[in-house]
């Protein structure tokens, strides 16, 4: 697969990881209101992060993968709608996935 296609595919892997999960944290502080800071720190810093490094070439966007991944574990082990935050942890990792083998292409 050319590097174009696939930094197109890591772009919207990365974009979409990030705005489901800014999309799904106002409907979690919607439908929960005492919702604590420390799930802004764990979800809606890395969905910003991951907004901004989706654009980049480097595999940055790992990082909201590992800052998001514990917490969106935990809610798909709660078993409501919220385990939709565990698929975009994992839209985090396949665009750093496809980055860092655009990376590594780049290096041969």
């Amino acid at each position: 697969m050319k590097s174009s296609s696939m930094f197109f595919l890591s772009l919207i892997c990365g974009f979409l990881a990030s705005v489901g999960t800014i999309i799904l944290w106002y409907i979690l502080l919607y439908n929960k209101p005492t919702v604590s800071v420390f799930t802004a720190l764990c979800l809606l810093l890395p969905a910003i992060f991951g907004l901004i490094t989706s654009f980049l070439k480097q595999p940055l966007i790992i990082i909201s993968f590992v800052i998001s991944l514990p917490l969106s574990l935990y809610f798909l082990m709660n078993g409501d709608m919220f385990t939709l935050f565990f698929i975009t942890s994992i839209l985090y990792f396949i665009s750093a996935a496809f980055k860092w083998k655009i990376s590594q292409v780049n290096w041969n």
